[in-house]
């Protein structure tokens, strides 16, 4: 094999689809182990989807582009769990509450699809702009179900929310040993708090 053999067999006439693919899935990939967004290159993207980095520019028009799609990708993993357990309830605090949860279960059984969505550090001058950010259609879905419970303020709850459960997923992956209580046991107390102190 050449030094220049990636060894990747090359993609038949109208499969070039199935490359981007690739790509977005390796970018993720090394966006989860990488430190920080700056870190990713997209020449370390091409060299671990076993193609030229050239080929990458067929797809993308460059580093920017490829990390929205990337983040298009897991918000939709995210926000696809998330609705599923909206619809499954017709109550609306347990409709909250299952939201929360599975918000939580995505981060904790998903490290590194979470630290690619919410903990990579910014590159200066790269943040997706309001059409491009995917997440904010994940976050009205707490939006309106805060808003169900009787929240006065929804989006302030749905904010305070977020910003708890970030902390509950990321300080029990980074403190393990601390005697956390169930995770439910939690969420029932962050929920009825945030919700109250809105009404």
């Amino acid at each position: 094999m050449s030094s220049g053999d990636t060894g990747r067999r090359p993609n038949r006439r109208g499969e070039g689809e199935r490359l981007r693919e690739e790509l977005v899935h390796a970018a993720s990939r090394l966006l989860e182990t990488v430190d920080g967004q700056d870190a990713l290159s997209l020449r370390a993207v091409a060299r671990a989807a076993g193609v030229a980095p050239q080929s990458v520019y067929l797809h993308f028009e460059g580093r920017r582009d490829l990390l929205t799609a990337v983040y298009r990708l897991r918000f939709a993993e995210l926000n696809a769990a998330l609705s599923a357990a909206a619809s499954a309830e017709d109550d609306a605090p347990q409709r909250l509450s299952a939201i929360c949860r599975a918000y939580c279960d995505y981060g904790l059984h998903n490290p590194g699809h979470y630290r690619v969505l919410f903990g990579t550090a910014g590159t200066p001058g790269w943040e997706p702009t309001q059409d491009q950010l995917p997440g904010l259609t994940t976050f009205q879905l707490l939006v309106d179900a805060s808003a169900a419970c009787g929240s006065a303020n929804p989006t302030a709850t749905a904010t305070c929310l977020w910003a708890a459960m970030h902390g509950l997923i990321t300080l029990r992956q980074d403190r393990p040993s601390f005697p956390w209580q169930d995770l439910d046991v939690l969420l029932d107390t962050l929920i009825t708090a945030h919700v109250a102190a809105a009404r």
